[in-house]
């Protein structure tokens, strides 16, 4: 049994399109624990008529907390999931292609075979970047972003730079969510810090070169897909951007901000010459 979980907020305008995806999966065997955090709109009101039609499939998560932000909501219904064998994230706004599940369930259940269930265990997609109207913007969320999921992947100091994982294109196993919980408070988002967690205790974090989900971006996005150019004019954002990174991730992975200085550098020569 896979759980999807979904935290909402003011998300009446594209939540239906979202469930239906979901509903329409070629994998069948899931769950939906769904957590509004404080929505002023009918985003509760369409919750409640999923609810009640798919009784056994979806379900609303009443904790009384209101507004916590993605990361808190996320953490909330993770402590508060049923254990099952796997976890998804869903944002509201998306579309789920198909197979998402079965492509995502498959690649992690070939990874338990050869490692065992106790292997804490992430695995991730590529996005297709759509507009409002979900137009294609861009076939590949990586690339547009030049985001390398194999070198990212591949250490714990190079994910601690740049987080290759989208929470709403991961799955992990049970024993990867028994590890991560509770989230640090210097977390930046729940993604990153589930992926960094695992990986930094030796477990696997595989990216699968799929795009799974229509990742749509609109002025509303939380976090959303940015089209990666290199120009002096960037500096600032990008200083910014690294402030962030290594906030999000000291003390887990940096001692001190010299080690975050050396991996970033070797991360940049590393992205810009290997291919």
């Amino acid at each position: 049994m896979t759980t999807i979980l979904m935290s909402t907020y003011n998300g009446e305008r594209y939540l239906r399109e979202q469930i239906n995806s979901i509903l329409a999966q070629t994998y069948q065997e899931w769950q939906l624990l769904v957590r509004d955090d404080g929505s002023s709109d009918g985003t509760l009101g369409i919750l409640k008529e999923y609810a009640v039609a798919h009784p056994e499939r979806i379900r609303i998560l009443r904790d009384g907390r209101k507004n916590l932000g993605a990361k808190g909501s996320f953490e909330q219904l993770l402590m508060e999931a049923p254990d099952t064998d796997y976890y998804m994230f869903a944002d509201q706004d998306d579309v789920w292609l198909p197979n998402k599940i079965a492509v995502s369930l498959a690649a992690a259940q070939d990874l338990e075979r050869k490692h065992g269930q106790d292997m804490p265990i992430v695995v991730h997609t590529d996005l297709r970047v759509v507009d409002e109207e979900l137009q294609e913007v861009h076939p590949s969320f990586w690339r547009y972003s030049n985001i390398r999921p194999e070198i990212l992947d591949s250490d714990v100091h190079y994910l601690g730079i740049c987080n290759a994982v989208t929470g709403c294109a991961m799955l992990f196993n049970l024993a990867a969510a028994e590890l991560v919980l509770p989230f640090a408070f210097y977390a930046f988002m729940h993604d990153q810090w589930i992926a960094a967690k695992v990986l930094s205790i030796g477990g696997i974090v595989l990216p699968i070169d799929e795009a799974t989900i229509l990742y749509r971006q609109h002025r509303n996005n939380t976090l959303g897909a940015i089209s990666y150019h290199f120009t002096l004019g960037d500096w600032l954002h990008k200083w910014e951007l690294a402030s962030r990174a290594y906030n999000a991730a000291h003390p887990l992975i940096w001692k001190n901000p010299m080690q975050f200085v050396w991996w970033k550098t070797r991360y940049f020569f590393k992205l810009h010459t290997a291919r």
